[in-house]
């Protein structure tokens, strides 16, 4: 279970995960806070695409609106030719409130 955030949490941690420079996180922080941000968007998978292959700079609010803008799909659905079977964000899911 990781924990729901809202919009503004998702900009700061989106941030980081783009300008992680001088942030003081080492690459497994930024890798679990690319999760988080995934997990907490409608389509994780393609929330994960959307940051990685951003070849053009956005900005982290761009990056969000966009990301939550998706249709609704769980990372369980998602063929394993997409996504590897053993990949983190098949297990996670957002904590209740």
């Amino acid at each position: 279970m990781v924990q729901r955030l809202d919009k503004g949490q998702l900009i700061s941690i989106i941030g980081v995960v783009l300008r992680p420079k001088g942030k003081g996180f080492s690459s497994e922080e930024i890798n679990q806070k690319l999760l988080l941000f995934c997990a907490n968007c409608p389509d994780p998978v393609a929330a994960m695409r959307l940051v990685i292959e951003c070849m053009t700079p956005k900005s982290a609010e761009e990056l969000v609106d966009r990301a939550l803008a998706m249709p609704q799909r769980h990372a369980r659905d998602v063929p394993a030719s997409e996504l590897p079977l053993s990949h983190p964000l098949r297990q996670m899911s957002i904590a209740s409130e």
